[in-house]
């Protein structure tokens, strides 16, 4: 069975192997930057479509708003200005 690693022991793990991955990727962006000439050079890809919004599904209940909304009613007759007159 393996040991287990105490706290500094995982820090030091982990620490080596971002190490290890900030020099690959410098790695890796200095090979980009010589092949970035060359794929200037093709032509872009055409954008791709834009796929149609889906209708909401009929099992999820349809969302409350979080405020009450006024709603303009058009009443024939207006209302009076106090409820004793």
């Amino acid at each position: 069975m393996a040991k287990k690693l105490g706290k500094n022991e995982k820090l030091d793990l982990i620490l080596s192997e971002l190490s290890a991955l900030r020099a690959e990727v410098k790695t890796l962006l200095k090979e980009g930057g010589r092949s970035a000439k060359a794929a200037s050079a093709r032509a872009r890809p055409a954008p791709a479509k834009k796929v149609a919004k889906r209708t909401q599904s009929s099992r999820k209940p349809a969302k409350v708003p979080a405020k009450p909304v006024l709603v303009d009613t058009d009443d024939d007759e207006p209302q009076p200005a106090s409820r004793i007159a």
